[in-house]
């Protein structure tokens, strides 16, 4: 079972200038706004973030983005390069490996990370339900 891609962030993100509608073609990953932190999930998890789904066109979730093979390579591509422009905006990203019934479900991160927009391209494994990642900047 796969799991949603959870970004959150301290400030709005143009989105529209990075990631395309869900109707074009052409694009791997997209970036949907979900707004501000509302459930008691995302509330304990990222207070007063504003929160995005970012999943992978072909799965449709967090799995598109395992694997090596063309599809991932390329929608982990498109999500490292979505972070490092987020980044040149905002110094505070976080992303979280949501429970399938995000929401109400009392689900808690396991564990805390740090990733960069370098080990993303990288990131053969993929996400894990609980997983949550500081996003940090790379020179």
């Amino acid at each position: 079972m796969c799991h949603p891609l959870i970004l959150g962030s301290v400030e709005p993100l143009p989105i529209s200038k990075y990631v395309p509608d869900q109707v074009e073609d052409g694009w791997n990953i997209y970036v949907t706004s979900i707004g501000q932190a509302i459930s008691l999930d995302a509330r304990a998890i990222f207070s007063t973030r504003d929160l995005y789904y970012i999943y992978a066109r072909h799965t449709g979730d967090a799995c598109g983005f395992w694997g090596n093979y063309e599809e991932a390579r390329d929608a982990r591509e498109e999500l490292a390069v979505f972070l490092e422009r987020s980044l040149e905006l905002v110094a505070d990203l976080q992303l979280y490996v949501a429970e399938t019934y995000f929401g109400k479900s009392g689900v808690i991160p396991t564990n805390l990370k740090y990733i960069g927009p370098s080990d993303i391209r990288t990131w053969l494994p993929g996400f894990l339900e609980g997983d949550f990642f500081q996003v940090i900047r790379e020179e």
